[in-house]
């Protein structure tokens, strides 16, 4: 009973931890386009084209952010832009519940996977294969993140040796769905990693 309250109290911190992220996500996206429609509704009605079922001005709208969006991808490709950026996440965004796990999906959906500061990986810990996700690494070590299940939002942090990792062939969303499905999927993604001529060890 001790470990289905103690199961229960975790889950609804992650979810909690989850649903606040979101919440201020939506907020200040919302926010972002309240204000930007204010800027554009005086000259929206100058617009050649109408989309049917959008107005004039959420159309322009999200047109602007898209331009934004795209000039401050090449304002970030500047090493003064990166260094304020690296700043700006140590000292200010990752202290927003949530923020790394959304940032890591959000840039594994957006790049495909090539360029998610996670990289899905399993360690072999006490005969069992532990899903986990490489956060950094230095020339011998890497820091690692064990996601707690079903909900991968919270979780333990470790550092591990080099040698100890296999990287899995999988994105951080396929991974995450995996740890929300309690280990579903986990077994196909694993035999795709497992090493050519390998033998199941005979119980002693």
């Amino acid at each position: 009973m001790k470990q289905f309250w103690l199961y229960l109290k975790n889950t609804i911190a992650s979810g909690m931890l989850m649903v606040i992220s979101l919440f201020v996500l939506a907020f200040v996206i919302m926010r972002i386009i309240l204000f930007t429609k204010k800027i554009v509704t005086p000259i929206a009605h100058h617009f050649p084209f109408q989309i049917p079922g959008i107005g004039k001005e959420t159309l322009v709208t999200i047109l602007l952010l898209l331009v934004l969006c795209f000039l401050a991808g090449l304002f970030m490709k500047s090493n003064m832009a990166q260094r304020f950026h690296k700043w700006l996440e140590d000292n200010i965004l990752m202290h927003i519940p949530g923020y790394s796990y959304i940032r890591a999906l959000s840039t594994d959906v957006l790049t495909s996977g090539h360029q998610s500061a996670w990289k899905p990986a399993s360690i072999l810990i006490d005969g069992n294969e532990v899903i986990c996700f490489v956060i950094d690494e230095t020339e011998n070590y890497c820091s690692i993140f064990f996601p707690s299940a079903p909900s991968p939002t919270s979780g333990t942090v470790s550092a591990r040796q080099k040698e100890d990792i296999r990287y899995l062939s999988a994105t951080v969303a396929e991974t995450i769905g995996i740890i929300r499905r309690s280990g579903q999927g986990a077994a196909e993604i694993l035999e795709k990693i497992r090493p050519a001529g390998y033998t199941q060890p005979s119980p002693k």
